[in-house]
This record gives C-alpha cells, structure tokens and sequence, in this order.
C-alpha cells in the first residue's frame, strides 16, 4: 500500500477545516451547534487526548450510566480502554458495534488503536507479528479517513504506525495532514517533534514540541521529548528540569523514569540514578532498559550476582537478546559458575556478533576450569584443559590473524605437552607482529612459554621502546613482573617515574621487585649452603623457591644440576645442565659441563 498516495488523495478531495477537538465531520456539527451532549463528548475527548484517564472514565460512566446504548460514548469507552491497555473487553465491544455500525469512522480509529496496542501487550492471545499488526492498523485508519475526511486523529494514529514502519517521510505528511485540519492539535505536533528528534534535527525538533506544550501545556510526553534533545545536546540539567516535570504530571512513565536515571548517572549522582531505575521497572517490568542500566551500576561497583540477576530479567523479557546473553556468560566465569557460564556461551557460538568471543569463551571456562582441577590433580590429564585447547584452535580457524588466539595456543600447548604442534603459531606471531607495544608482549610472551628465554628478554626490552605514556609502561611492567621479567620491569616502572616521579604503583612496583629479588638471594645463599652441608635435596628445593620469588638465573641453574648430580639422579643433572648452557652459551666451564651431560646420558 503506497500511504503517501493516499494522503495526497485524501488532501486532495478533503475539505480541510481548522477546528478543535472533533471526533467526526458529524460529530463536529453538532458541537459548533451548540449540543450540550456532544460538548461534553468533545470534553472527554479532550481528557483522553491528554491523558487524564481518571476523569475520563468517570465522565463517561456518567454519561452511559443514562444512555448505555449511545454511540459516541460507547466508542470513546472503547478508545479510553485501548489506551488503558484493556484491548479483551475493547476488542469485544469493537465486534460488536462494527457488525451494526460499519461506516462509524470512531470505531475504525478505535480498531486501529487496539491493533496498535496489541504489539506492546504482554497477554499471550495477541501474540502475532509486529508488522502485521501495523499494517491492520493502517488499514482501520484507512477506512476512517476514507469515511470521515477530516479526522485528524486517524491521520495522527496512521503517522505513527507508519514511523513505526519505518517510513519517516510518509509518517511526517501524515503528520503535517493532521496539524493542517486541527492546527491546535498537540499530539501530532509532539508527534512531528519527535521524528524531527529521530532525524537528528534538534531545533526542528524543539520548536514542534513547544508547539505542543503551547496547545496542551501539561503534556508529560512532549516533556520528555524535550528532555531527550536536551540530552542530545549534553544540556543534562535542562533534560531534568524537563523530565521532572513530566514525572510531576505522569509519575509512572518508565521512559521518563529511565532517561531521568541516566541523566543522574551521567552526572554522577548514581544514588538518585538507581532510585530512577527501581521506580521504573516497577512501573514497567517489561521494560529491559532500566534492568540494563542497573546492571551496569553493579558491575562497576564489583557486584557481579546482582548485576547477573538483572540481565537475567532481561532475558526473561527478550530471550534473544544476545549482548545480554554475552555478558551473563562472562559474569558467571568472573564468579566460577563454570557450568552456567559453558550454557551461555553455547548459546551465541552460532550467533553472527557474538559467535567468535563465544568460542574463546568457552576455551577460557574449560581453562579456568582445568586450573581448579589442577589443584588437586594432574594438569596433563586434566580433560577440561585439553577442551581449552581444543576450542583455542577453533577460534582460530573462526579470526586466524588474532595473535592472542595463537599465544593462548602455544600456552595451552605447553601445558598439555603439545608444543610441537605450535610451530605454525609461533612463525605467525613472529611474522606477523608489529613495532608496538602489544604485539611485542605477545611475542615475548610466546618466547618465554616455549623456553626461549634470550629472545624474550630482547623482545620485551623492545617492548619498553613502545611504552611512551605512564599508562603503557605500567601495563607493561605488570606483564613482565607476571612472567617474572624483574629486570625489564624495572626498566619501565623507572621510565614512568621519570614522567610521574610521585606515582604509587609505579613505587610500589619497584619495592616488590627489590623484596622478590632480595628474598630470592636469601634462599638461594641457603641452598648454596645445604649443598656446601651436603643437604642436596634441601639445595634443591632451596633453589626452587629463590626461583618462584624471582627468576630463574644461570647459577641457580648450575647449582641446581649439582645438586642432582650427587643424588645420583642422572636424569636432573642432564636436565639442569643443558638449561644452564641455553641460558649461558658463553659459559667458562662450558667443556667441562657438556663433558658431564655426555657421561650422564650414557647412565640414564
């Protein structure tokens, strides 16, 4: 159906009347006679427009309590309980009324309005299409202004459903149509305002809901349009002061309730902000925004349960709605509900936005997962880690140029005893990385897991290269004080005093370093001794820790081959040696140490 054809017909043949509130050309007659009736018609017409549901109903309950078969108030109970979202017993009244009367133009607008409430309803009888529900809409309107040229509030109702269609351009003649006939007619001026608000036209916009409020000044839905291009033009206080008053008129508007929330967040007051949040989906609990903003709070604020509770209403009101779907997955791994997060991320491995974190989700949890287990148990038999790796490599059959993918791989790999199945990965990261900061962590990163520690520590030097603010060294520094880089991460925790000498992380991170490094001396001065004491498994163990506080070196290396060596355990001392030649290929005693791997090779 081409809409805007039939509205440049319809303004063709109509005859264009600037009148008031007129509920039909017949109807409208008899008010301009004087009918004191149809005045009063005209009256809760009127209350109906602007909302005043209350008085509304009790003008029409006067009026059909002495004429229970009139027409007009029939129908003006039948758009009263349409717009109270009462669409059964309107529906019912509808059917009959259209079997006697099908050339009413009111009850066609009527049937349009409850087609068009139905789409927002939550009774599952009008569970149908959007579209088609529009487009019946449409069609009711249609037929009203077909039968009743002047019946601006046709072209109103018809404008909306067609913006709710998608087609701005037709929804604002319709508009314009409606304003032509009725030029006091606030609903199509708020109306218009809003699609010049959608439009991005924010003068525009403005200027037709004043409009609105000068015909109908306590209309709560043109103060929140206004407050909506306030806040497009980051005027938050004027957004208020337009929002407040729309509450102050309609306090059970969740719109107004949640944009107003969102004006306190922005402006810090995050106390009146969730208070805004709460009133609204207790007036609305259909309404996913609040719930949406509410978790957000709670997140920033570390409260992950409460934040999963409301994305879960979320999704209790729209099952699909992946962000929300995402973001429970990733809350429920941040608090080790390891299942409940596998389900979730199940759900989008297939989804278009969504499917490739999905995946690499799912290899965290398994990994996650593994660790828990590998408490207690073996890592190389632990399933969950092998199911890691397993979807590792299926993300990167999804986003292969992901150097982090391909890092995790070779972790991964290392953990389960694969690394000869990350060749491909390492000449990728290699080939692929770039002069900057990330990609050469990455690399390092790599290094160090396949044991190629000379390279790491070159690349992680060539790393601080890149770290040119205190915000990069610092990242930079945590990284390498994780793989325990102590060195170089003295080097960028210095490079970031020198920019900001009173930083506290950045000392802070210093003075770790020195107590790692300085209680690495002491256990490793006292393995020296229990091996000098020929303590050889104390020596060991001795050595073990001054590594966990620090790092490993050459003579800790060497003292720790030693020490095998006079336990007879051959097998550790060919182990240890070889290391401490990758780590010191210059050594002096460089002979005399590849002369005993050769002998003890021969005994293992």
């Amino acid at each position: 159906m081409n809409y805007k054809k039939l509205l440049i017909a319809s303004l063709i043949f109509a005859n264009i009347l600037c009148v008031p509130n007129a509920f039909s050309a017949e109807f409208q007659a008899k008010v301009a006679k004087g009918n004191t009736v149809y005045k009063k018609y005209a009256s809760i017409d009127k209350l109906i427009e602007y909302n005043n549901y209350n008085e509304a109903d009790a003008a029409l309950k006067e009026v059909l309590n002495t004429s229970p078969n009139d027409l007009e108030a029939r129908t003006l109970r039948i758009i009263w309980m349409a717009k109270q979202q009462k669409l059964a017993p309107a529906q019912s009244e509808l059917d009959k009324l259209l079997k006697q009367y099908p050339n009413y133009a009111p009850l066609h607008y009527a049937q349009g309005l409850v087609y068009m409430k139905r789409r927002t309803s939550s009774d599952v009888t009008y569970i149908r299409g959007s579209k088609d529900l529009l487009d019946e809409a449409i069609k009711e309107f249609v037929k009203a202004v077909n039968l009743d040229s002047n019946y601006y509030q046709a072209y109103n109702a018809m404008g909306v459903a067609t913006l709710q269609l998608g087609n701005r351009n037709d929804a604002k003649d319709l508009f314009q149509t409606a304003i032509r006939i009725n030029p006091q007619f606030a609903t199509a001026y708020d109306n218009l305002g809003n699609l010049e608000l959608i439009n991005g036209n924010l003068s525009a916009a403005e200027t037709q809901l004043m409009n609105s409020l000068k015909y109908n000044s306590h209309n709560p839905t043109a103060m929140y349009h206004l407050g909506q291009v306030a806040v497009r033009q980051k005027d938050y206080n004027k957004a208020l002061t337009w929002l407040n008053h729309s509450l102050h008129i309609n306090p059970n508007s969740s719109p107004a309730l949640t944009l107003q929330g969102e004006c306190y967040l922005i402006q810090g007051n995050q106390a009146a902000a969730i208070n805004s949040f709460k009133k609204a989906v207790t007036v609305k609990p259909e309404n996913s925004r609040p719930y949406i903003n509410l978790a957000n709070i709670y997140e920033k604020r570390s409260d992950a349960e409460f934040a999963m509770e409301q994305l879960k209403t979320v999704l209790a009101i729209n099952p699909r709605y992946t962000d929300a779907i995402m973001r429970v997955a990733d809350l429920s791994l941040e608090t080790r509900k390891y299942y409940q997060a596998l389900d979730y991320y199940s759900k989008l491995v297939d989804d278009a936005q969504y499917g490739n974190d999905a995946i690499i989700g799912l290899a965290n949890t398994y990994y996650e997962m593994s660790k828990d287990r590998g408490d207690s148990g073996d890592m190389t038999t632990n399933k969950e880690l092998y199911l890691a790796y397993d979807y590792i490599n299926k993300a990167i059959e999804r986003v292969p140029d992901r150097l982090d993918l391909h890092l995790a791989k070779i972790k991964l790999a290392k953990l389960t005893h694969q690394l000869p199945m990350t060749k491909d990965s390492l000449n990728y990261i290699v080939q692929s990385a770039s002069n900057n900061l990330m990609d050469n962590v990455i690399k390092g990163e790599a290094y160090l897991a396949l044991g190629r520690e000379q390279d790491a520590v070159y690349t992680f030097e060539n790393a601080v290269n890149f770290a040119n603010n205190v915000e990069d060294e610092l990242y930079l520094a945590e990284i390498l004080v994780h793989n325990k880089q102590f060195r170089t991460a003295r080097t960028a925790l210095k490079k970031a005093l020198m920019q900001e000498p009173d930083n506290v992380i950045a000392k802070n991170g210093i003075a770790y370093i020195d107590l790692c490094e300085t209680k690495s001396n002491e256990f490793f001065d006292i393995a020296q001794r229990q091996y000098d004491e020929k303590n050889y498994a104390s020596a060991i163990e001795y050595c073990n820790r001054a590594i966990d506080f620090y790092h490993n070196s050459p003579s800790i290396t060497k003292l720790k081959a030693m020490s095998f060596e006079k336990e007879f355990n051959y097998q550790g001392a060919v182990k240890y040696y070889t290391q401490y030649l990758a780590m010191n290929p210059n050594a002096a005693d460089k002979a005399e140490v590849m002369r005993r791997i050769e002998l003890y090779k021969k005994k293992i």
